[in-house]
């Protein structure tokens, strides 16, 4: 039913003074200005709407949709059936496009009802082809940039891949040689050198893939529950190791926390990580004294951590640019000559994506303590995992059992060979993954799978949704050389039991296969 006021919107009439002088006013604005009446005929427009239509005559009394269609305007239906619906409705607005040769215009084009008794309607055509083209490019330019760094992202994966997969052999076997017993003296000098050129490359290929996925924005925080003393006490340990293996043995390297130990909520491996950093470059400029890292305080809801050596200091003119990228200082002992200048660049950003702050205290030729805070967070429930311990005993027995060694390089499967070959454990060579699910359906006492996910033919992760399929206990462990989250959580979603990156370290697969064993 039509009310009162929907009769008083259709019925209106501008006073014949302000009809004539209209035109006047509208000539001089710099938008297209038009008067139709509702049946679509032109009774004036302006010289901004004769460049728009192109036309060097009057457009008086022709039809708006004879013009429109003429001028290459996209299709709008029935102009007169929208110059009914303007009256009716107080107003409309259309975006149109003029498409002439090879260009394209866009305008924002406005209906207004000027006077029912005359059936008089404004039309104002404002030109947005410069804002439209200005969203255009950024959106053009956002794309690519989105592309650049989807494959910049995938270009240093696979090179990540390439490069971790010989390096497996070149670390591993390495390891191995120094670990026997009946090789020489210089042979024992040679690997020793190979094993530290290997930790060094490895070293560059997680900093530059580290400061890229940060440029990218692409790193990934998850967060569960770290036990502080577990995670410190472990790195002890692997410091100690490093100490040696640094010709630094005199060294002293020296944890300090309180006796209330805490657990706080932030990303494991990134926590780690960070203190590795710190840590190995303490170790780096430290040829005399002590290097003390640990915990000290929990301040306002954030625990407050440190690392502080004896080492080479730095000058205080130079101490601007600790953490720049590609930072390097000379010292008189060489001390900088390797490595890449972003282990504290990196260290920073990640301190600061896990909701930190760092600083440090330095002093040249006397030593340097780095400070850096986390927040003491409640657990996130849904984000909690199960942490692992990495301390390893005497060599387990494992004569019982077989394992499946699935991965196409030969090489792989003798590396695994040596490493596990005084636990006794009987081990199977597949090439590929048909012929590993060949092995798993007729040998019913393969109690474990070794998995290489990247294989010609079938890669792991379909290999291994197979033999979960028929085997559902069987532990699986996927091994890659891609070290992204994202390979960890597809490799979960396949039915794998864990996951370890290349160059595979012998005491975390050793304590990731205890833990499956004992879960089996």
């Amino acid at each position: 039913m039509e009310t009162s006021n929907d009769k008083n919107n259709r019925n209106f009439m501008m006073p014949e003074k302000m009809l004539n002088l209209l035109p006047g006013i509208l000539e001089g604005s710099d938008v297209a200005n038009m008067l139709v009446k509702v049946n679509g005929q032109i009774i004036w427009v302006n010289k901004e709407a004769l460049l728009i239509f192109q036309s060097n005559e009057s457009l008086t009394d022709k039809a708006l949709q004879d013009v429109w269609e003429i001028a290459g305007f996209s299709a709008a239906g029935s102009i007169e059936g929208l110059l009914s619906e303007v009256l009716d409705s107080g107003g409309k607005h259309l975006d149109v496009v003029q498409n002439i040769g090879d260009s394209t215009n866009f305008y924002r084009t406005k209906f207004y009802p000027l006077d029912s008794a005359n059936d008089l309607i404004v039309v104002q055509m404002t030109n947005l082809s410069e804002e439209v083209t200005v969203i255009h490019d950024e959106q053009e330019k956002r794309i690519k940039a989105e592309e650049n760094d989807r494959l910049k992202t995938v270009f240093l994966a696979n090179m990540s891949h390439e490069i971790r997969t010989p390096l497996n052999s070149i670390i591993g076997f390495s390891e191995l040689l120094l670990d026997q017993e009946d090789v020489g003296a210089e042979s024992q000098e040679y690997a020793q050198m190979i094993q530290t050129a290997g930790d060094l490359l490895l070293q560059l290929i997680n900093d530059i893939i580290d400061i890229s996925k940060i440029e990218a924005g692409q790193i990934k925080i998850s967060k569960s529950e770290v036990d502080v003393a577990s995670v410190l006490e472990d790195l002890l340990l692997t410091f100690e190791n490093q100490k040696k293996r640094r010709a630094k043995d005199h060294v002293q390297l020296i944890l300090e926390k309180p006796e209330a130990n805490i657990k706080i909520q932030t990303d494991p491996h990134r926590f780690r990580q960070i203190f590795t950093n710190l840590l190995s470059n303490a170790l780096k400029f430290s040829d005399e004294g002590s290097i003390r890292f640990g915990f000290t305080e929990i301040e306002q809801d954030f625990v407050q951590f440190f690392v502080k050596d004896t080492g080479t200091g730095i000058e205080a003119e130079k101490t601007h640019l600790i953490f720049q990228r590609f930072a390097k200082f000379d010292s008189p002992q060489g001390h900088n000559k390797e490595g890449t200048g972003l282990g504290l660049s990196i260290t920073k950003q990640l301190v600061e994506l896990l909701g930190g702050k760092i600083w440090f205290d330095t002093a040249y030729q006397k030593g340097s303590t780095f400070y850096f805070t986390l927040p003491l967070a409640k657990p996130d429930q849904s984000n909690l995992i199960k942490g692992k311990t990495k301390a390893l005993g005497k060599m387990p027995d494992w004569s019982e059992e077989v394992f499946l060694v699935v991965d196409d390089v030969e090489a792989n499967f003798l590396f695994y060979r040596s490493m596990l070959k005084h636990t006794y454990v009987k081990l199977i060579w597949a090439k590929d993954g048909r012929d590993a699910i060949a092995h798993c359906v007729k040998d019913a006492s393969i109690s474990l799978v070794l998995m290489d996910v990247m294989m010609p033919h079938m890669d792991g992760y379909d290999t291994a949704i197979q033999i979960k399929a028929f085997r559902p206990s069987l532990p699986i462990i996927a091994q890659t050389a891609f070290a992204d989250d994202f390979g960890k959580t597809k490799a979960l979603a396949a039915g794998c039991d864990d996951y370890i990156t290349k160059p595979i370290q012998q005491s975390e697969l050793m304590t990731i296969i205890q833990m499956l064993l004992k879960s089996d």
